[in-house]
């Protein structure tokens, strides 16, 4: 028999690797891609409570969508924006835990777009300028959706 806290992480496993599929078949539709790409990252390895586990989900998701994409090179800078934001998501998080749908919506969209700009910029700062695409509107709509998936990964035991 498995402890109680087992579970969850082996859910979190379960989708991250889900994710990491996703990422992967929806390479030559940009935006769904991104939508798959910021759920793993602010919800899925956010969630984790090890920081070094949510940095390594992190981190191999970046390196998955870099090995997808064919508009710039492989450097990692994906990689570092993901552990940045994972790792402030996971604080932010853990410290003020979602109220309400809204709030934590509002909270996913702040974290989107700060996620879409830290990439960008720590990609042009490893391999130049590339394109900006349409990834960052195609997350910002779908809040509603993977947002309400992810809520109840963030509540508290007591409030679930």
């Amino acid at each position: 028999m498995s402890q109680p806290a087992a579970m969850p992480t082996l859910w979190r496993c379960i989708l991250g690797a889900a994710c990491f599929g996703a990422i992967l078949l929806s390479s030559p539709w940009p935006g769904p891609q991104a939508v798959f790409h910021a759920f793993l990252v602010l919800a899925l390895a956010s969630g984790f409570e090890s920081p070094l586990a949510a940095m390594l989900w992190a981190a191999a998701g970046g390196w998955i969508l870099e090995g997808s994409l064919r508009m710039y090179p492989h450097l990692g800078g994906t990689a570092l924006a993901n552990m940045t934001l994972c790792l402030l998501a996971q604080w932010h998080f853990r410290n003020r835990p979602p109220d309400s749908r809204t709030a934590y919506w509002g909270q996913l969209a702040a974290f989107s777009l700060g996620h879409f700009v830290l990439i960008h910029l720590l990609v042009r700062l490893a391999a130049g300028p590339h394109a900006w695409g349409w990834g960052w509107l195609w997350t910002l709509v779908t809040i509603p959706v993977w947002g309400t998936l992810s809520l109840r990964m963030h509540l508290p035991a007591r409030r679930r």
